[in-house]
């Protein structure tokens, strides 16, 4: 099923869990109810992913947060799946936690956010402390900007888990929200790191809490569009721009917004600790004063694609990325271009443009890694084997440790029929990776080509485990059980 319409039905029953009471949002991701827990009668927030055809697993947004305890500054995660009986739809269900966004806060100015140091500093603090809280549990948020960040009286809760990714699985996720890019570290842009591991994911979410810290204490963010971000252009620092910024909390926000990952705070919990006795320098040094309204950045060109791709206008973002590589010559314009057409499913117009600048795909930058995994992807998609396994060649001279590309790398093996080379490689994945849903299925494809129908049963059951109501897993598990392997 790939329908992104949802319609309540006339009971407003969603399956045997939930009664429906009021729509709170409808975002590019999906809608976001007020809902009553059948069992209980709990009030709850569900969201329902409008990618309703994706795997679970993709659509699993902040699964780590399940059966975790609750953290006061973390919006919690109850649960997760299809809702029974029909199991159709896919919905997350969330604390519900009545509050406006930090955004709307900033947006009213004065009228909707008369803060002292004290209180802006601590509305702060409490966002540290959840992010702290999900790299605990192995997690980085991924998009840290004030829309995620919910406020309540003295109460702020970190939400929209849609772009946070277990470190193994950041190689498989894009970022798909625009409005994001400009609070976003220019690795997670693409413009400095070529491999990107678990530590450098979550200190890009430190970055991004420097943006944030910035952007409060000046009215403004560092950079006005995705190029300066990606080339992080130098910028006024947090003192230079407003007097009333101690010493102390603009060397901490400058620490936050290095260029190189390792130069910043090393992780969340050091930050935080260095941020109370900031907060407290910073409380002692100025007096009260009101929080500026934050000024519109420029939109360039970058900005205005990003929007595009978020409403799904790939053919329009295309044409705004496309005239201004023609124009400036742009990598970033050229990567954003081809993005576009392979997201829009044209991938033989995303090849066709690859394949004519081969200059910019095989440039030594991270923009040029970036070119030749689409290549790779585009090059599978139609199954062009033969290029797909030069690509692969490359990528992993790129990052040679990426499971993204070691999956692929297996992919090709086995269409190539070299299946014990390709189980081989998915069983030292698996090692690294116990549990993976993606490595688990692809298990279980090339034990079945290999006819070891018992290692293809037992992984079958590791996926169910992990992804209990997969329609792929129930399907290949009947099967198996009429060839009485289950």
């Amino acid at each position: 099923m790939t329908t992104k319409f949802f319609v309540p039905r006339a009971d407003r029953r969603l399956g045997e869990r939930y009664e429906l009471v009021e729509c709170l949002g409808d975002g590019s991701y999906g809608w976001v109810w007020r809902a009553q827990r059948l069992s209980d009668g709990a009030l709850v927030a569900v969201k329902i992913p409008k990618a309703q055809g994706k795997r679970n697993e993709e659509l699993a947004e902040g699964s780590p947060l399940v059966g975790q305890p609750s953290h006061p500054c973390v919006v919690d995660v109850h649960w997760m799946g299809r809702v029974p009986p029909e199991r159709e739809w896919y919905a997350i269900e969330m604390e519900y936690f009545p509050s406006i966004t930090l955004a709307q806060l900033l947006d009213r100015g004065e009228e909707g956010f008369v803060a002292s140091y004290d209180k802006l500093l601590g509305v702060f603090e409490q966002v540290v402390e959840g992010c702290a809280h999900l790299h605990r549990v192995g997690m980085s948020h991924g998009d840290i900007k004030p829309q995620n960040i919910l406020v309540s009286a003295e109460r702020v809760k970190l939400t929209d888990f849609g772009s946070s990714v277990l470190p193994e699985d950041m190689y498989a996720r894009t970022r798909e929200n625009g409005g994001t890019i400009l609070y976003s570290a220019p690795e997670i842009v693409g413009a400095t790191l070529s491999t990107r591991d678990s530590s450098s994911r979550f200190l890009s979410d430190i970055y991004s809490l420097g943006v944030l810290l910035y952007h409060l204490v000046t009215a403004r963010l560092p950079h006005d569009t995705l190029s300066q971000v990606a080339r992080h252009v130098p910028f006024p620092r947090a003192r230079e721009i407003n007097s009333s910024v101690s010493q102390p909390l603009d060397d901490f926000i400058d620490r936050c917004l290095r260029l190189a990952p390792e130069d910043r705070w090393p992780s969340a919990d050091a930050m935080l600790d260095a941020f109370r006795a900031v907060r407290r320098a910073q409380v002692q040094f100025t007096p009260t004063r009101a929080l500026a309204v934050t000024r519109a950045p420029h939109e360039d060109w970058s900005t205005q694609a990003m929007l595009l791709v978020e409403r799904g206008d790939y053919r329009d973002a295309e044409l705004v990325a496309r005239a201004e590589f023609e124009s400036s010559r742009d990598a970033q314009a050229f990567l954003l271009m081809v993005q576009a057409s392979y997201r829009e499913g044209r991938y033989f117009d995303c090849i066709r443009d690859l394949e004519s600048r081969t200059d910019v795909v095989e440039a030594q930058s991270s923009t040029g890694a970036e070119l030749r995994r689409l290549a790779l992807s585009a090059y599978l998609e139609v199954r062009q084997v033969d290029r797909a396994r030069t690509f692969v060649a490359k990528c992993l001279t790129d990052a040679p440790d990426a499971p993204e590309l070691l999956l692929k790398h297996a992919s090709i093996l086995a269409l190539d029929a070299k299946y014990e080379a390709a189980a081989e490689q998915l069983m030292a994945l698996h090692r690294r990776l116990p549990g993976k849903p993606a490595i688990l299925r692809r298990l279980v494809a090339v034990f079945e080509q290999m006819r070891d129908t018992g290692k293809a049963a037992a992984f079958l059951r590791a996926y169910q485990k992990a992804v209990p109501d997969d329609p792929w897993a129930v399907s290949k598990a009947e099967q198996f059980r009429a060839l009485g392997l289950t």
